[in-house]
């Protein structure tokens, strides 16, 4: 198993999951769609889809289509996810002031996307950046893949900056 995928497996029981069980079988209608726009997938575990894109540089980012869905009002809710980094407990003050800056400019950033934003979930010492796109469970195969493909490059740009923010030698691992 590639690195990549190695730390995804590990930071793949932090997927953000809005209160749902995770689903033992995926929902055939996401395979469908994509399907129909020729991208390429598998379904782990839970029954997501996952995705990996191309992204600019050479980098590559790892995307999820969830199974599970949420209800509001008489609609269906579905989430495409991201992770854009990870930060363990900060142990310096330079650490806890670039995790500042990281955390104010998700925030910031999330104000400006025209779909999506970022979501911090934390798992023990470890803090994890998603950026979350919820669509309705009934998107087009064609609408699909934009949402796609803007989580994967929204996720990416966060990784870059992360990566160099932090000074961490691992490079592009989602």
């Amino acid at each position: 198993m590639n690195m990549k995928l190695h730390h995804v497996a590990v930071l793949g029981s932090l997927l953000f999951v809005a209160g749902n069980l995770h689903a033992a079988s995926p929902d055939a209608s996401v395979g469908k769609k994509l399907d129909a726009t020729g991208l390429k997938y598998e379904v782990d575990g839970d029954g997501d889809y996952k995705l990996l894109f191309a992204v600019d540089g050479g980098r590559s980012q790892i995307v999820w289509v969830r199974t599970p869905t949420e209800a509001l009002g008489g609609m269906r809710i579905r989430e495409v996810l991201s992770i854009g980094g990870k930060m363990s407990k900060p142990q310096t003050e330079e650490e806890l002031t670039a995790q500042a800056v990281l955390t104010s400019g998700a925030m910031l950033k999330s104000g400006n996307q025209k779909l999506g934003g970022w979501v911090l979930k934390t798992s023990g010492d470890d803090s994890v950046f998603y950026y979350v796109a919820q669509v309705p469970a009934d998107i087009s195969a064609e609408d699909l893949q934009a949402v796609t493909q803007v989580v994967a490059k929204s996720a990416d740009a966060f990784e870059v900056v992360a990566e160099t923010m932090l000074e961490t030698s691992k490079k592009d691992t989602y």
